[in-house]
């Protein structure tokens, strides 16, 4: 019981969080999600920061970028 009475509010606090993200997207005006892929993110190529499989590829000498990204 007294699981119950700790389970339930945090089952609440929970769909609240996600419904409130689900909305907040459905209703922005980009209308897409928020990028993720390193490659693909401007602030990280400023930085010349790539994902950690081109930096793999890179170090073994095969030419060639990964995930869509360009080849730095």
């Amino acid at each position: 019981m007294e699981l119950l009475k700790l389970l339930i509010p945090a089952i609440v606090i929970l769909v609240v969080v996600v419904l409130g993200l689900g909305v907040g997207i459905f209703f922005s005006k980009k209308k897409r999600f928020p990028t993720t892929s390193i490659s693909k993110n401007k602030e990280m190529a400023k930085r010349n920061i790539t994902c950690a499989k081109h930096d793999e590829l890179h170090a073994c000498g095969i030419k060639g970028g990964c995930c869509g990204g360009t080849n730095h």
